[in-house]
């Protein structure tokens, strides 16, 4: 098969699969990945491609965007695109880093869907309907903010989130959360970028009352 050919399957292959539930796709030379916004959220999932001259390698991404989270972090750093709240973390489920499958002709692409929907099926869609609120994402992070969560694997990620979903959630322990993270940022993030993204939340969240912030997380539409 060609690169061009193994493109077009797996576009087909995936949006035959996707489609029916809502998905809506968004594909680049590298790849394709697939967007379903319902409620509060939005869920991707989707596949890269790398070409080693006729030979070819896939694997599968996934994200997930809340948007009241998402919302004020757009505000305080002022992007119009959302970006992730919690990442797929298909390494629990494949039991390796950088899980890649590589394709040959159309029975390793029909292979290849097998296990795309398993997984799908027993490990993404799960992921998805777990995460719905506010306060999940503040229980995932914040129930022990010592302890890092695959679905974040992003000290400064992990940081911003946890302190957004607190101070929304009503978290009574925001207070300790903040001196807790800002001690993170204080001691491992001094001269890095993260630092000055990190202290741009806290200032922002100190600087907006309850109401101002839940107006930002769920603005009339």
């Amino acid at each position: 098969m060609t690169y061009s050919e193994v493109k077009k399957e797996l576009k087909k292959e995936f949006t035959a699969f996707l489609k029916p539930l809502g998905y809506k796709s968004k594909c680049s030379n590298q790849g394709c990945t697939f967007f379903l916004s319902k409620a509060n959220k939005e869920c991707k999932f989707g596949y890269g491609i790398v070409n080693y001259i006729n030979e070819f390698y896939t694997s599968i991404h996934g994200s997930l965007g809340l948007y009241p989270i998402q919302n004020v972090e757009s505000e305080i750093f002022g992007i119009d695109e959302y970006t992730d709240t919690l990442l797929l973390n298909k390494e629990k489920y494949f039991k390796e880093i950088n899980y890649r499958f590589k394709i040959e002709s159309k029975n390793d692409i029909k292979e290849w869907m097998n296990i795309v929907q398993k997984f799908f099926t027993e490990f993404a869609q799960p992921f998805f309907e777990k995460y719905k609120t506010v306060a999940d994402i503040d229980k995932l992070l914040n129930t022990n903010p010592k302890e890092r969560v695959p679905e974040l694997d992003n000290l400064g990620q992990h940081i911003i989130k946890g302190l957004i979903s607190a101070k929304l959630n009503e978290n009574p322990n925001y207070e300790e959360l903040k001196s807790f993270y800002k001690n993170e940022v204080e001691t491992k993030f001094k001269g890095h970028f993260m630092y000055d993204k990190c202290m741009q939340t806290i200032i922002f969240l100190d600087n907006h009352s309850l109401s101002e912030l839940k107006t930002i997380a769920n603005p009339i539409r």
